[in-house]
């Protein structure tokens, strides 16, 4: 019809569609990294399997983590080969905090 715009379709990538998201944290701490076990994880499955990129490696192939972000998944604590002996202690942010999502 006439005067109508289409509007164009766009594919977000994935960063720009955890982008939309908006964070709520709390005090406490849900996830925490014991990093010495880390050290002696030859495979370091978290790296791998967390969307949001929590983990990371820093210059000195030490473990480091930002839970700001966290989708709260919990896969990190689930592929952790040092499951049970505190490598990773993740758990919901307390109530009402945590991560809204905004994409649909």
């Amino acid at each position: 019809m006439p005067g109508e715009t289409v509007q164009e379709k766009r594919t977000l990538s994935v960063e720009d569609r955890t982008g939309l998201n908006s964070y709520d944290f709390g005090r406490n701490d849900f996830i925490k990294v014991d990093t010495q076990l880390c050290r002696n994880c030859d495979t370091k499955p978290c790296l791998y399997v967390c969307p949001a990129k929590v983990y990371k490696l820093d210059g000195n192939g030490e473990m480091v983590y930002n839970p700001e972000g966290c989708m709260e998944l919990g896969a990190c604590v689930i592929v952790c080969k040092h499951i049970g002996k505190g490598a990773i202690t993740w758990s919901y942010p307390e109530g009402g905090k945590g991560i809204e999502y905004h994409y649909g």
